[in-house]
């Protein structure tokens, strides 16, 4: 991030994570509502880039409050956007972490993975407001300086609840389907290549932020049984897994050549193997 000054919001797993990584100050790690970060705030600040993790993901929390929801997934960061533009201009880069679980794949109809141009098919009201929040961004920042980035399952060394790491090794069974999976790291490096002007290009843009191939949970599975993290899985039928889930579990594999030369991004086993072994450091 070099001397950019930038503020960093949410507290979840990707906001500890990228707090650590960049050596955030805690003056500007934003870890109380949207809604509280105000044009006064904002100023005194001065942030050169705004970087928002925050929302909702837990999918059933999500469908039971359903207001709230949208409120934070989509709302909020619209409110916030608009906010930061009254107390600064279009100056401050906003860099908004969405989701590539607005896709429901794991393919197009086509057999072709999904991109950033692709019309979302949310299955659930968690991709539902997701998918509604980058659209009023998108519409609010026209030719601005917004970048939506979409991840899917995102995994790190840490030790967090939310971590798909460790969603992984609580199941007993899992699918062999193929999905996109997208590393803590791999975002942090997106988010470097956006705060300086080789990425300026990536504004007024979505980019799909993920590994490149595709891997499968039942996969990661094996990874971490490897290393001693779980016991090995059990194979399920992915028609079998959706009529025990509700909501749906989506599966979706991503492609943005855009992303791809920008970030240059390492093979998802490549990724999951390093990732997994400082992982099972810091379980000790």
């Amino acid at each position: 991030m070099g001397a950019a000054r930038w503020l960093l919001i949410g507290r979840g797993h990707l906001g500890s994570f990228l707090k650590t990584r960049f050596s955030v100050p805690e003056a500007l790690h934003w870890t109380r509502d949207l809604d509280e970060l105000d044009e006064a705030t904002l100023r005194k600040l001065s942030p050169t880039a705004v970087v928002n993790t925050a929302g909702k993901t837990e999918l059933s929390w999500c469908e039971a409050n359903a207001a709230e929801t949208f409120r934070c997934n989509a709302a909020a960061p619209l409110n916030l956007y608009r906010r930061i533009k009254a107390a600064a201009g279009e100056a401050i880069p906003f860099i908004h972490v969405s989701s590539g679980c607005v896709w429901d794949g794991p393919y197009r109809a086509d057999g072709k993975p999904f991109g950033p141009e692709d019309p979302p098919s949310p299955a659930c009201f968690y991709s539902w407001t997701k998918a509604a929040g980058d659209a009023m961004l998108l519409r609010e920042a026209a030719g601005g300086k917004l970048a939506i980035l979409r991840p899917r399952q995102v995994y790190s060394p840490l030790a967090a609840e939310r971590n798909t790491l460790s969603k992984l090794r609580r199941y007993p069974k899992l699918i062999d389907t193929p999905n996109s999976m997208t590393s803590a790291e791999t975002i942090a490096r997106t988010v470097d290549k956006l705060t300086e002007p080789a990425g300026a290009a990536a504004f007024g843009r979505i980019l799909c932020v993920y590994e490149r191939g595709t891997t499968t949970p039942f996969e990661v599975g094996m990874f971490l049984a490897r290393a001693g993290l779980r016991a090995e899985p059990e194979l399920i039928d992915k028609s079998a897994l959706d009529r025990t889930l509700k909501p749906k579990r989506v599966d979706t594999v991503l492609s943005d050549p855009f992303f791809e030369a920008l970030v240059q991004p390492p093979k998802v086993q490549d990724e999951l193997r390093r990732v997994i072994n400082h992982f099972r450091e810091a379980q000790r």
